[in-house]
């Protein structure tokens, strides 16, 4: 791979094929896409998605939130969170209800869905323990130099270090 701070002599495609070989960013969407695949076909038998289990769980361990909240702590754009909890309460795993004021939503897990959530226990602790010995410790501490650890506090804002993206959610 050659540096990119050779820009000056390279053409166009060269510094395609370096960005295309060498991008972190393209590699580690590649990793997610493949680990969400492996939970969402372990999860497809209870109806659910990795996703909506991260929400799932999320909102039982808060008790109470609300979505603009739930999209800070997991990092989701608004669009994502606004239509993955409409389908969640369609099939009565969360409510939404109003919030503290009139302008906004406070969400909930109903009884079905803390229920569904004890039933894929089961499955993520089997996919975790898989992924995790998947990625051994070069794996972890990946994550760790990243800041992703877990340790970390759920309600922590994902976006605390980026304003713009901070403002994207207020």
């Amino acid at each position: 791979m050659t540096p990119m701070n050779s820009v000056s002599v390279s053409t166009p495609k060269d510094i395609a094929q370096d960005m295309v070989q060498g991008c972190i960013a393209r590699r580690l969407r590649q990793v997610n896409r493949m680990v969400t695949r492996l939970y969402d076909d372990a999860l497809r038998g209870l109806g659910l998605t990795v996703n909506q289990l991260n929400i799932l769980a999320t909102v039982v361990s808060q008790g109470q939130m609300q979505p603009g909240h739930l999209g800070l702590v997991l990092g989701m754009e608004k669009s994502t969170v606004s239509r993955t909890i409409d389908r969640m309460a369609k099939r009565g795993w969360l409510e939404v209800g109003p919030g503290k004021d009139g302008r906004s939503q406070s969400l909930k897990a109903t009884q079905q869905g803390r229920q569904l959530l004890v039933k894929a226990a089961p499955i993520w602790d089997e996919l975790q323990a898989g992924v995790l010995d998947t990625v051994g410790t070069g794996g972890l501490t990946l994550l760790s130099g990243l800041g992703i650890t877990a340790e970390s506090e759920p309600e922590t804002d994902f976006y605390a270090t980026d304003d713009l993206a901070t403002a994207f959610y207020q």
